[in-house]
C-alpha cells in the first residue's frame, strides 16, 4: 500500500515561479488517481495532480516563491478521491470536430481537427490582455490579413514541406493532408489539461505514409500568461520515410498577429540575442520570441526547443511578416554554403519525438522574463524522494 513520502525541492542556481514539476513516484502509487500535497513546514496544501507514464506514475505541480538556492521540503500521501477542482479544463466537442481549452475558467484556445482542413491547428491563442496572439484569416472569413498571405499559415500548427516529396506545408494543388484519426488521452485537470491526437500523415491520393501522436499539455498558470508543452511522435507504420531538407517546414510553427509582425513594428529575438529577420532566419537558437502589440499592448510568443530533440538547438524559419517556425531540416536551404544536406530518414517501424514548450506573456523578450522560463524548461528544479 502506498504511503506518506517526504519530498525536497532544490531550485537550483535560479529562482522558479509557477514552475512545473514532476517525480516519478514508487511502485506501490501506480494505481494511485489523488493524492495530497502539503509544504512540511506549515503544512500549506499545494494542487498536485498524478498522471501515468510509462515510466510509471508522475506526481506533478507547480512550484511557486522559490529562491535561488534555496530548498523546500514536502509531503505526499495518497487520497482516496481528487479533492482539487479542475482548473484547466479540455471540453471535446465532437460533432464540430473541436476541443477547447479554458484555464481558470478563461478560453484560451481550440484544437480544430475537422476534415474540412488540411491539417489540425491551434487557434486562437489568446494573450495575457485577452486579444488574439494568432492571425485569424484564414480561419475567420473577412479577418484582418485576408489580402491573401500564406493562407496555410493557421495560427499554431504542425507540418513539413517534402516528406517522401509530399508537401505537408503548403495547400497548393497535389499537397499532402493530416487526417485526424482519434483521441487518445482527454482529461482536465488542478495542475494540467491534457490532449493527445492521433492523425495520419497522407499523400495527395489519400494513401497514409506515417503516423503522429501530437500530445498538448497546458498548465494552471495564474492571471493572463500561458504555459503549454507540446511532445510530436512520429511513427513510420508504412514505410521509410525521408524529411527532405527545406526552409518550409515547422514541427512547431506560428503565425502571429498582424499587429505583431515584426514588419509593423514588431520584435523578434532569439537566445542568443538576435533581433529581428537578419539576425534569426536561419540561425540556431534554443528558443525563439516573437513580441507585438495586440490592442494596444504588448505581448509576446516564445518557443523553447528541448536538448533532446535532434539537431538542437534547432534552426529557425522566422519572418518579419508573422511567422515563427522550428525547422531543424533546412541545413542547406538556410546557408546554401553548407557542405550536406539536412535530410532526415526514418526507417520503417520507427520512433521519433520532438517536444517544444510555448510561452505566452507580457512585455518582449526581456520584460516578459522569456530566459529563466526557458531555464525553467532546460534545466528545472530537482525534485527528490527521501
Amino acid at each position: 500500500m502506498a504511503g506518506k513520502l517526504r519530498l525536497r525541492v532544490d531550485a537550483g542556481n535560479h529562482g522558479r515561479s509557477h514552475c512545473p514539476v514532476s517525480v516519478l513516484l514508487p511502485g506501490a502509487y501506480r494505481g494511485c488517481k489523488a493524492a495530497v500535497l502539503r509544504n512540511a513546514a506549515d503544512g500549506a496544501r499545494i494542487p498536485c495532480q498524478m498522471s501515468w507514464t510509462p515510466r510509471g506514475m508522475m506526481a506533478v505541480w507547480l512550484v511557486d516563491g522559490l529562491r535561488a538556492g534555496e530548498t523546500r521540503e514536502m509531503t505526499l500521501e495518497p487520497a482516496s478521491e481528487v479533492e482539487d477542482p479542475p482548473v484547466v479544463e479540455v471540453d471535446n466537442h465532437t460533432g464540430e470536430h473541436r476541443a477547447d481549452i479554458s484555464i481558470r475558467g478563461a478560453a484560451f484556445t481550440s484544437y480544430h481537427y475537422g476534415k474540412n482542413w488540411v491539417r489540425p491547428f491551434l487557434h486562437p491563442l489568446v494573450g495575457p490582455h485577452g486579444g488574439h496572439m494568432t492571425r485569424d484569416w484564414p480561419i475567420v472569413a473577412g479577418s484582418e490579413g485576408a489580402e491573401g498571405d500564406h493562407p496555410h499559415h493557421k495560427s499554431l500548427w504542425v507540418a513539413h514541406g517534402a516528406c517522401n516529396k509530399v508537401n505537408h506545408w503548403n495547400e497548393k494543388p497535389n499537397h499532402g493532408w493530416q487526417r485526424h484519426r482519434s483521441f487518445t488521452r482527454v482529461f482536465s485537470g488542478a495542475v494540467f489539461g491534457h490532449l493527445a491526437a492521433k492523425n495520419d500523415w497522407c499523400a495527395p491520393s489519400g494513401r497514409k505514409q506515417f503516423e503522429e501522436i501530437r500530445e498538448m499539455c497546458f498548465y494552471a498558470f495564474p492571471g493572463g500568461e500561458r504555459l503549454f508543452d507540446i511532445a510530436i511522435t512520429f511513427r513510420m507504420t508504412e514505410g521509410r520515410v525521408v524529411f527532405h531538407d527545406t526552409k518550409e517546414a515547422g514541427l512547431i510553427a506560428l503565425r502571429a498577429a498582424p499587429s505583431m509582425e515584426a514588419r509593423a513594428g514588431g520584435r523578434i529575438e532569439n537566445s542568443y540575442g538576435g533581433v529581428d529577420e537578419a539576425e534569426t532566419w536561419g540561425k540556431a537558437a534554443h528558443w525563439c520570441d516573437y513580441s507585438g502589440p495586440v490592442n494596444g499592448k504588448t505581448v509576446g510568443a516564445a518557443i523553447f526547443d528541448h536538448e533532446e530533440n535532434p539537431r538542437y538547438p534547432t534552426t529557425w524559419h522566422v519572418r518579419e511578416y508573422g511567422l515563427m517556425a522550428a525547422n531543424c531540416f533546412g541545413v542547406k536551404s538556410f546557408n546554401p554554403q553548407a557542405k550536406q544536406r539536412g535530410d532526415m530518414t526514418f526507417e520503417k517501424g520507427s520512433k521519433t519525438t520532438w517536444r517544444y514548450r510555448v510561452f505566452i506573456h507580457k512585455g518582449d523578450a526581456s520584460k516578459g522574463k522569456v530566459k529563466a522560463r526557458f531555464l525553467d524548461f532546460a534545466a528545472p528544479p530537482q525534485v527528490t524522494l527521501e
